[in-house]
Order: C-alpha cells, then sequence, then structure tokens
C-alpha cells in the first residue's frame, strides 16, 4: 500500500470500488448519494492524488485550474463531457473513462423504452391502477408491431452496435448514421448519408458522444427531413437534441413522440412542457442502471485509477 498517494471517490458506488483502492492508497469517499458542490470539488483537486468521479462532477477548467497534487481522474462513466479533458493534459492530468462496461445495459434500456412506447405500456399500467378497466376491449392500447418497419442507429459505437443487433432480432430493417465509414455486423444493415438516414426511419435512437460537432445535432432542420414522423430515443446526451424544437415537433405532430433517458435540461424541473407532453415518455438517466453494470464499471473505474497512479 502506497500510504503517501489519496484518492477520493465523488460519489456513493458499489463497494468494490474502495475495497480495491485501500489495497493500494488513502482513500476517502464522499459517502452522501448527492453530487459535490463546486467548492467541495475544488477543494478535492486542490488535496488528492486521484479522483474517481462520477457524470455530474463539472470538472471544468475553472476547477482544475486549482489542482495540487492531482495526476489522475478515473470517471465512471463512458462520456467525458463533465470534464475539460484540454485542459486537464495541459495540467498533466490522466483522465480515463469507461469503454464497454455499459453496453448491455443501454441497449436493453433503448429497448426497453421503444417497446414501452409503442405498446403503450405506461398508459396500460396508469390505466388499470386508475380503475379505467372494466372488460376486454380491442382500442384499449392499440399500438405497432415493429417487423418489417426500419430502425435508425445514430451512432454506431459499441452500444449503436449491440441496439443494431436487437433490432435484427425483431425482424427490423436496420440502417445506420455514422460520420465515417463503418463495417457493418451484418450485410442486410445499410449505412446511409444524414439526409437520406432521416428519410427513412420509422423510430431511431441517438448513441453519439456530445461533442461541438454533435450538440443540437437533432433539431428543427434535421426533423423538418423526417418523413415518417419517427420515435425519437436519446440514450447519448441531453443537449445532442435541441430541447425548443424536440417540444415544438411533438407539438405540431412532427414526431410519433420521444423516448428519453437523457434531456436537457437535466434533471427536468418538475413544470417543464416535456413533462406535460402525451408523446413523451421520460426516464430519470438509467440507461446503465442494473445491479450488472453499476458493479462493473466501479471495478474498472477503480483499476484506471491505480493503472494512472502507476501502481
Amino acid at each position: 500500500m502506497n500510504a503517501s498517494l489519496k484518492v477520493f471517490i465523488t460519489r456513493k458506488i458499489p463497494d468494490v470500488a474502495e475495497r480495491l483502492l485501500k489495497e493500494h492508497f488513502e482513500v476517502s469517499c464522499h459517502d452522501e448519494n448527492n453530487v459535490l458542490s463546486k467548492e467541495k470539488l475544488i477543494e478535492v483537486v486542490k488535496t488528492y492524488d486521484g479522483i474517481l468521479s462520477t457524470m455530474p462532477d463539472r470538472l471544468d477548467k475553472e476547477v482544475l485550474s486549482h489542482a495540487g497534487p492531482l495526476k489522475v481522474i478515473a470517471n465512471y462513466a463512458a462520456g467525458l463531457d463533465n470534464i475539460d479533458t484540454t485542459f486537464a493534459k495541459e495540467k498533466g492530468i490522466k483522465v480515463f473513462n469507461l469503454s464497454d462496461e455499459g453496453t448491455n445495459s443501454t441497449a436493453d434500456m433503448t429497448w426497453a423504452l421503444l417497446m414501452a412506447f409503442i405498446r403503450r405500456i405506461p398508459e396500460g399500467d396508469r390505466f388499470v391502477r386508475e380503475g379505467h378497466w372494466s372488460s376486454w376491449d380491442p382500442w384499449i392500447c392499440v399500438g405497432e408491431e415493429l417487423a418489417g418497419k426500419t430502425y435508425g442507429v445514430i451512432g454506431y459505437g459499441r452500444i449503436g452496435q449491440a441496439v443494431a443487433r436487437r433490432a435484427l432480432g425483431f425482424d427490423l430493417n436496420v440502417v445506420v448514421y455514422h460520420r465515417s465509414p463503418k463495417e457493418l455486423q451484418d450485410p442486410s444493415m445499410k449505412q446511409l448519408p444524414w439526409e437520406e438516414f432521416l428519410a427513412s426511419v420509422d423510430y431511431f435512437s441517438i448513441h453519439t458522444p456530445l461533442t461541438s460537432d454533435t450538440k443540437y445535432l437533432i433539431n428543427s432542420q434535421s426533423i423538418a427531413l423526417m418523413k415518417k414522423r419517427p420515435l425519437l430515443i436519446n440514450m447519448a446526451r441531453g443537449p445532442v437534441v435541441k430541447t425548443s424544437d424536440l417540444i415544438s415537433a411533438l407539438e405540431k405532430g412532427q414526431l410519433l413522440g420521444a423516448a428519453l433517458d437523457v434531456t436537457d435540461p437535466e434533471p427536468l424541473p418538475g413544470n417543464h412542457p416535456l413533462i406535460k407532453a402525451p408523446n413523451c415518455l421520460l426516464a430519470p438517466h438509467i440507461g446503465t442502471a442494473t445491479i450488472d453494470c453499476r458493479t462493473n464499471s466501479a471495478r474498472v473505474a477503480a483499476e484506471n485509477l491505480i493503472k494512472g497512479l502507476g501502481v
């Protein structure tokens, strides 16, 4: 154990991370299940050699400019949009993220949202609980079948590929939009240019990282190209979709609906228009919320911190 090195875990996560780190370092944890304030994050970067951070921790230039002995940040997420990686590199701070740990959980959640929306499961649940179910009725919660329709995947990385595999299993035609040419898993899939992709989909899900290029990728202009009024599923980051344009499209019937695991802003305030939209299904950013993923991610994030600190 290198007791001279101190690391900090910014959120209560599965215990495996703390156990692994305590074999090598002096470990401190934020044991409450809430987000650290900017002031507390500044104190942490001033004090610790390594940080195991979570997605809501905004380790931006303002915070990292106070870094003292900090050498490594291991993010408990695949995305890195909460960390100013450019400034961290300038400061000599190594930054690690997760890779494949959340793939299956996120792909499964994509499918859960799709099926819940098109088979009107939340509506059916409310119908029963509110005492409206008096008999079998051929017009209660009539939805859609998937087979033969076209499913679009935006961002053909690990998660996009896992979603595409699931789509094939439901006899969907699969089309892909990726910013560069990709080798597709199945000869029946097609990679399409942006406008052709948008015009062809009955349902599509978003799996891109949030960058300057993907911010507001889905906006009023792109929605106007969607000829089939598709269902939009966002599993990436909220700002990939321009919220004001999404609200307008839902109100005008330009989309069948939206199923959102992520939003902008996040979390949504209780009076937000998306909460009141009848054709919008919402989840509280739980794409990776399985015990399998959470535990494995904690282990890998701890291993990244150990590796980064040269142990």
